[in-house]
This record gives C-alpha cells, sequence and structure tokens, in this order.
C-alpha cells in the first residue's frame, strides 16, 4: 500500500470517512425482499463493484479499508452483515473530474444503481456521484482534488459479524 502524507488529502480522508457513515446510515436495512444472501457473495459483490468503478477511471488505486463486516439489520428485522470497501487514489493531478464522474455513472447505471451527481458550492467545489440499489445498499465517487475515493457498502447478507470477522 501507499503511504499516505498528512495534509490536504487529510481533509478528503476525513470527508470519505463522512461519507462512509452517510452511506452506512442509510443503507442499514436489507432490500432484497427478504431473499437470503450468503455472506461472501456480498462481500464478493461490493468488491467486484467498487474495484471495476475504479477500473473506469483508471489510475493507481489503494485499499483504505476493508472489505470489513458491520452489523445491519435485516429485512425480517434480525441482525445481518453487510461489507464495507473503500478504494482511494492520490495524485489526481491531470485528471478530469467530470470525464472521471461519467464513466463511474454509466458503469453504475449499467449495473442497475441509481445515481445522484453531488457538488459543494464555492470557487473550488468538491464533486462526487452517489448511487444505491442494484447490487449495493450505497455506494459514492468523491472526485475531489486533493485524492480520489469509491466507498461501497453491500446489501445486508445472512451471518454473523464476530464469526466473520475472526475468519478473516
Amino acid at each position: 500500500m501507499n503511504e499516505r502524507t498528512p495534509g490536504p488529502a487529510s481533509v478528503g480522508v476525513r470527508v470519505a470517512l463522512i461519507l462512509t457513515a452517510a452511506l452506512s446510515a442509510a443503507g442499514c436495512s436489507s432490500v432484497s425482499g427478504g431473499n437470503a444472501v450468503d455472506p461472501s457473495e456480498a462481500k464478493q459483490s461490493i468488491v467486484g463493484i467498487v474495484k471495476e468503478s475504479a477500473d473506469a477511471v483508471g489510475g493507481e488505486w489503494t485499499v483504505y479499508r476493508g472489505p470489513a463486516a458491520e452489523v445491519c439489520t435485516q429485512s425480517g428485522g434480525g441482525d445481518g452483515a453487510r461489507f464495507v470497501y473503500v478504494l482511494e487514489r492520490s495524485g489526481t493531478d491531470g485528471t478530469d473530474p467530470a470525464t472521471d464522474i461519467s464513466a463511474v455513472e454509466d458503469f453504475w447505471e449499467s449495473k442497475g444503481v441509481t445515481t445522484e451527481r453531488f457538488e459543494s458550492g464555492g470557487s473550488d467545489p468538491l464533486t462526487g456521484i452517489r448511487g444505491a440499489d442494484g447490487p449495493v445498499t450505497s455506494i459514492g465517487f468523491n472526485a475531489y482534488p486533493q485524492r480520489y475515493s469509491i466507498t461501497g457498502v453491500s446489501k445486508c447478507s445472512d451471518g454473523d459479524v464476530q464469526d466473520l470477522r475472526s475468519a478473516e
């Protein structure tokens, strides 16, 4: 993994963590209609779509977090497990955030993910896209000047988080 240096990139890391928390809070219930999801399938699915999203943008990405198991509430009310996976890419010089956001948007929509672009205010806005549905509970791509990041949260699956963590 690449070594992270403090500075402007740390702002992006904090924003990514806040986005992860927001995406996680927004997607804490399984919406699979009561169908059981195997934990290994949920894990593979979120890792796959996050990696394919990074491939759509290009560049060198590193794992920031995960895939990490977290407790979620299944549609029937019982506890289950979901997975959070975060990739980051420093060195955004020469990138075109608008083009990269479009590439991710096209890819996600091809996978059945409903998307919404966002942009902060100010002279140097933070831009990105977030999505839900399809193979994910939530997913986000931040195309910030300091660094890019992709955060994905899987569907809620069967499984005990403690058992899954000890098996890693």
